[in-house]
């Protein structure tokens, strides 16, 4: 393989796995940008026990299903060349069967790319070039890519957590306020829109009254004078539907080439 194509390889591996970033918006915007100054002061310290209650309804209905699919269309803010945040357009289809397997189907203006985790090994696949990475899950749970240098595991958002064990455990660590705003509307779906602060993040969302499943997610992160945004809706809910076991074998195009994660964020810096 020459350099050129060697390098467009390496770029194209970096970009999949910021589509994957379904699941990595915030990890990109953290690895990309580090706050020259304090932190904007958060939001007045109220708990709301209603808020608290619709996030708790929330994540049971979450963690009591084996199996969940969902569409995932958002706004993703990366970093231009001038320094200033450009909102690409994402999307992606999400399965999930407890306790640890998991495929997505990242599309949208992102490189487009198909993520496996069977359990025992991670792979991202791209179809343009041909290529693909493939590394051992650094452990047995879907969590893993939330905890530590997993491939992947730095491109993440707060949106995977929605996949945990215990959602409400994991969306609650370091808490400081919760409000409850009102009901709306999203996508035809009357929802209570519920908001929180945490020690750098404000973030909202928006649960079916009825299903009480996540429609649509707003998460910014508080630095001074700059404050990425993410958004995205979540919809298409299927839960404990039936999941056949290839769904999550990885499918390698014939001669793609294997590239190397690159780590990003945090676990990169280790």
């Amino acid at each position: 393989m020459n350099k050129n194509r060697k390098a467009a390889a390496l770029r194209a591996c970096l970009a999949m796995l910021v589509a994957v970033g379904l699941l990595g918006g915030a990890g990109v915007a953290r690895a990309q940008e580090k706050p020259a100054a304090a932190p904007v002061a958060p939001a007045s310290e109220i708990k709301e026990e209603r808020a608290l209650k619709l996030l708790q309804a929330m994540s049971d209905s979450l963690a009591g299903a084996k199996t969940l699919r969902f569409q995932y269309r958002g706004l993703l803010p990366v970093t231009g060349p001038t320094g200033q945040y450009v909102n690409l357009m994402a999307s992606a289809s999400v399965v999930m069967q407890r306790p640890d397997r998991l495929r997505v189907q990242a599309r949208g203006d992102l490189f487009p790319s198909d993520l496996f985790h069977d359990g025992k090994t991670v792979t991202v696949v791209a179809a343009n070039p041909k290529v693909y990475a493939q590394r051992e899950a650094a452990g047995s749970l879907v969590e893993s890519f939330t905890r530590g240098p997993q491939p992947g595991g730095d491109l993440v958002t707060p949106f995977i957590d929605l996949l945990a064990t215990d959602p409400f455990a994991v969306l609650t660590r370091d808490l400081t306020s919760a409000i409850w705003v009102g009901q709306s509307k999203v996508g035809g779906v009357v929802t209570d829109h519920l908001a929180f602060t945490s020690k750098d993040v404000d973030w909202e969302v928006w649960i079916g009254a009825k299903d009480k499943l996540p429609r649509l997610m707003v998460v910014s992160y508080r630095v001074t004078g700059r404050q990425p945004t993410f958004t995205v809706e979540l919809s298409d809910w299927k839960l404990n539907g039936a999941v056949p076991a290839s769904t999550f074998t990885a499918a390698i195009p014939k001669g793609a080439t294997r590239v190397e994660f690159k780590l990003q964020g945090p676990a990169a810096a280790k």
